[in-house]
């Protein structure tokens, strides 16, 4: 029978709360997105980042986002990698309830068939999870020069990098598809920045690890994160504003998943022998994890036909506003004007 370590329970309840939190922060930024102008060269980038930072909505989903990673930190910095993230899909169970009691919108079967499937993939991660030997900050270092760890971060940043040219050259659909998976994989390397600082700052104190002795890399890990934490958030929100929910929550919600838990895998080696996993228990492990993605695929695709259908019953415009409120502020506008002139001509 698994033994649970006082300290991987505590890394799944970091992780839980922080992904209930990043959910609800996207969501909101989602909302803001649709009423922002568009984002891009027609708009102009640095106008474009202005037209953010000035929506409060937009900004206060970037601020429950960037707590979330502080959450996230403590579960990376306790548990490894292949454990905690497929944890993520969390959010969404967590989204469907804020949806039902906050939004008071309905619950469908399809997210209930989502919610039960996620939690039994939290049980079967959870009942197989083992406590790893904490891997030392130098260990860390060595794996992330080591040449699995070059050619993974080579790989997917390419295919991130190609991913954007393609979506550039395509149409529009096609473009969407690969537009969210530049900005996934982006957004999902941020987690493996997120673990090497966690690790930097539990073995050496916050003073440690950025004024102490190793304080380049730390810093050169914390400018890495923001850097593509950044990009895939700027081609997220593009990706929003061009809407089709039910394309772009599936693939990205299940990357931000696959990759960090294929960089715990390879980059990390977590499931080597040597760290006492089993045949049956990695493969439990792995029954867990794809648990865990059929449930975000199912609730991805049941929050985005909701957009979807919502947008049908209130279409909006380019400038994200709904018609209909701009056909009625223009029926009052016209009023008023008419009643407007009718005055001056009684004062004439």
């Amino acid at each position: 029978m698994v033994e649970f370590d006082p300290r991987l329970i505590l890394a799944i309840f970091l992780q839980l709360i922080s992904t209930s939190i990043n959910y609800i922060g996207m969501t909101i930024q989602k909302k803001a997105a649709t009423k922002i102008p568009k984002i891009g060269p027609e708009t102009g980038y640095r106008k474009s980042l202005k037209n953010m930072i000035i929506n409060k909505a937009w900004i206060f989903g970037l601020g429950l986002n960037a707590s979330s990673t502080f959450f996230a930190a403590g579960a990376f910095a306790l548990a490894s990698i292949t454990i905690i993230q497929p944890l993520y899909g969390f959010g969404l169970i967590v989204l469907v309830i804020f949806i039902r009691f906050y939004l008071k919108e309905k619950i469908n079967r399809l997210d209930i068939l989502g919610v039960l499937i996620g939690v039994a993939g939290i049980v079967v991660i959870g009942v197989t999870a083992r406590s790893l030997p904490e891997i030392s900050y130098t260990d860390l270092l060595d794996m992330f020069i080591h040449f699995r760890g070059i050619i993974f971060f080579a790989v997917f940043l390419t295919i991130a990098l190609i991913s954007y040219i393609v979506s550039e050259k395509t149409k529009k659909t096609t473009s969407l598809i690969f537009l969210v998976i530049s900005s996934a994989i982006w957004t999902s390397t941020q987690n493996i920045f997120n673990k090497a600082v966690a690790t930097a700052v539990r073995d050496a104190g916050f003073i440690g690890a950025f004024f102490g002795e190793a304080w380049l890399y730390s810093w050169s890990f914390v400018l890495l994160f923001l850097f593509v934490s950044i990009i895939g958030i700027i081609m997220l929100n593009i990706a929003y504003q061009q809407g089709h929910g039910v394309i772009i929550l599936p693939i990205w919600t299940a990357m931000q998943v696959v990759i960090p838990v294929l960089s715990g895998i390879i980059v990390f080696r977590e499931w080597q022998p040597v760290y006492g996993y089993s045949g049956w228990e990695i493969a439990l492990q792995s029954v867990g994890i794809l648990v865990m993605l059929a449930s975000i695929v199912i609730l991805s695709i049941s929050n985005g036909r909701k957009e979807e259908f919502s947008k049908t019953l209130s279409p909006v415009a380019d400038n994200g506003e709904s018609i209909e409120v701009l056909k009625l502020e223009s029926k009052e506008n016209s009023i008023e004007q008419s009643e407007q002139n009718s005055n001056n001509k009684k004062d004439t």
